[in-house]
């Protein structure tokens, strides 16, 4: 996630996320973008499907540059869009019950 903008949590179907920009990526290789704001539905502002093989690492990858977000996994672009629900904010990782494992994790200005 990032451009967190507030630190109160949004109930979204069965996930609980902060006001800001998250990208989903599922086992089966579906993935979206979306826009988390108070009181509004969540918004997937991009989406799609990617191959993934579950015995493997990953990497994801999200950025941000004025009004536009790109969203890759292994090094291949998702999308680009541009949006300008958040501006500016915090970054966090989030699961859902599963197994999961992060390494190498950068954030950089």
């Amino acid at each position: 996630m990032g451009r967190i903008d507030s630190s109160d949590v949004f109930k979204d179907d069965k996930l609980r996320l902060p006001s800001g920009y998250g990208l989903r990526v599922k086992p089966d290789g579906a993935w979206e973008l979306v826009s988390v704001e108070y009181k509004k539905p969540t918004v997937a502002i991009a989406s799609g499907t990617a191959a993934i093989d579950r015995n493997q690492w990953h990497r994801m990858e999200l950025s941000f540059h004025g009004k536009q977000i790109a969203a890759s996994l292994d090094g291949k672009r998702l999308a680009t869009i541009e949006n300008s629900d958040h501006s500016h904010g915090m970054f966090a990782l989030a699961t859902e019950w599963d197994h999961i494992q992060f390494d190498n994790l950068s954030v950089e200005p």
